[in-house]
C-alpha cells in the first residue's frame, strides 16, 4: 500500500503542489507555518475522508477559492487507482477512478494511513473526548464498516437529547431501545479492537523502555456486565439508561453510553496521567502508534502509509531512534515532516525523498536511492 502520486489544489495555504514520493521515507522540510502539516493532512483525508485536526470543511478551503481538490495515485496488491476528495464548505465529494463514490466506504481501502502528531502526546493527560476519538480513528483505519456504526449511534443520540432537552418522555423508551443496540455495537467493536492490540502494545512498550515496565489499556464503562456480548451490553446498557431517566430529563442529556466512556492507559498498575513522567507518556504513545501498525499489516496484509507530523521535536534521541529502528524493519512508506533533517535518525535509510516546503510552496524533491 503505496502513494505513488499526490497532486493538492487550493488545500489551506497551497495553491498548487505536486509530490512523487518515495516508496520508503519522503521528509518534508520548512520553517513552521508553512504548510508542511497541511500536507500530510491532505494525505490523510485521501485514506480517511476525515483530518485528523479538528476542523470544519470551510477551514480546509484556500481563502477566496471555491472549493480543494486533492487526487492521489495509491498502489496496492500490484493495482494502481486514482482517488480524488473534492471538498467544499457543504461537504465533500469522493471519486475513485474518475468516478463518482455513492457509498464513502467503496473510497476507503486503497490508503490506509496512521498519524503521529504532537496532539496524540498530550492525548494522555487531554480530555476523554481525545482517547476516544483516537480510539474510533484506529478502528475506522482496520474496519471501514465502524464508520456506519458509529454515525448510527450518534444519530440516534441526537434525536433522544432532543426529547430530554424539551422534557418530553412520549417515545423516549423507542429512541433509549435503539441507543442501547447501537450503542452495544459500538462497545463491542472498540472492546475488540483493544483486545487485538493489547499484547502487541504491551510488547512494544517494553522494547522502548525495558522489560520490567508492564503497559495496559482498558475501555473505561459505567456497564459492569461481565457478560461482554452484544446482547448483554445492549441489555445492561438499556438497563442502566432506564434507571437515570429522572435525572437525564432534569439536566437534558444522556448521561451514560460509549459517547462518555473512556480509554484508560496504566503503567505498572497506575494511572498514568497522573503517576507518569512525561517520557514514559510519549514511550506509551509511540508503543501504541506501533502496535496500530502491525494491527493494520496484519488487517490489511499490507502495512499503512504512516504520517509523522514534527514528532521529533517531541521525542528525545532514544525514543526517535527506537522509532526509526522500528520503521527501518517494516516495508511501509513513511512522510515526516521537520525543520532540519539533523533532526531525524537517518543512519542506514538511503531509500528517501525530501520536500523542501516554504510559504504553501512545495519545491523539487531531492532522492537518495
Amino acid at each position: 500500500m503505496k502513494l505513488q502520486r499526490i497532486q493538492i489544489h487550493s488545500f489551506r495555504n497551497i495553491i498548487t503542489a505536486e509530490l512523487a514520493p518515495s516508496e520508503r521515507f519522503n521528509i518534508i522540510i520548512g520553517n513552521n507555518a508553512q504548510g508542511k502539516t497541511n500536507i500530510l493532512e491532505s494525505i490523510f483525508l485521501l485514506g480517511t475522508m476525515k483530518s485528523f485536526r479538528m476542523v470544519r470543511n470551510a477551514d480546509l478551503i484556500t481563502y477566496g477559492a471555491p472549493y480543494s481538490l486533492i487526487k492521489g495515485w495509491g498502489i496496492r496488491d500490484g493495482v494502481t487507482r486514482e482517488i480524488a476528495l473534492s471538498i467544499s464548505a457543504s461537504g465533500k465529494k469522493a471519486f475513485v477512478d474518475q468516478k463518482a463514490v455513492i457509498r464513502p466506504t467503496d473510497f476507503f481501502g486503497t490508503i490506509n494511513t496512521v498519524v503521529f502528531s504532537p496532539e496524540d502526546i498530550s492525548m494522555v493527560r487531554g480530555l476523554p473526548e481525545m482517547r476516544r476519538k483516537y480510539l474510533d480513528r484506529a478502528i475506522f483505519s482496520g474496519d471501514t464498516g465502524y464508520l456506519a456504526i458509529h454515525h448510527e449511534y450518534f444519530r440516534i443520540l441526537k434525536n433522544r437529547n432532543a426529547l430530554l432537552k424539551k422534557g418530553e418522555t412520549d417515545g423516549l423508551d423507542v429512541w433509549t431501545e435503539r441507543l442501547a443496540d447501537a450503542g452495544a455495537r459500538l462497545m463491542e467493536k472498540r472492546e475488540s479492537f483493544l483486545a487485538e492490540i493489547q499484547e502487541l502494545f504491551k510488547d512494544y512498550y517494553q522494547s522502548i523502555a525495558g522489560p520490567e515496565e508492564k503497559a495496559r489499556l482498558t475501555y473505561r464503562t459505567r456497564i459492569t456486565e461481565q457478560n461482554r456480548s452484544r446482547s448483554s451490553l445492549c441489555n445492561a446498557l438499556h438497563g442502566a439508561l432506564e434507571k437515570i431517566i429522572t435525572e437525564e430529563l432534569r439536566r437534558g442529556t444522556t448521561l451514560l453510553g460509549p459517547h462518555r466512556d473512556d480509554l484508560e492507559c496504566f503503567l505498572n498498575d497506575k494511572p498514568l496521567n497522573h503517576h507518569g513522567s512525561q517520557g514514559e507518556q510519549r514511550s506509551f504513545i509511540l508503543a501504541l502508534k506501533m502496535a496500530e501498525i502491525e494491527y493494520l499489516r496484519k488487517k490489511w496484509g499490507n502495512p499503512p502509509v504512516l504520517l509523522l507530523d514534527d514528532i521529533t521535536s517531541e521525542l528525545d534521541r532514544n525514543r526517535n531512534g527506537n522509532l526509526m529502528d522500528f520503521l527501518k524493519e517494516k516495508d511501509m512508506q513513511v512522510f515526516i515532516t521537520t525543520t532540519s533533517l539533523e533532526n531525524i535518525s537517518l543512519g542506514g535509510i538511503s531509500n528517501y525523498s525530501t520536500f523542501p516546503v516554504s510559504n504553501g510552496k512545495v519545491f523539487s524533491e531531492v532522492t537518495n536511492v
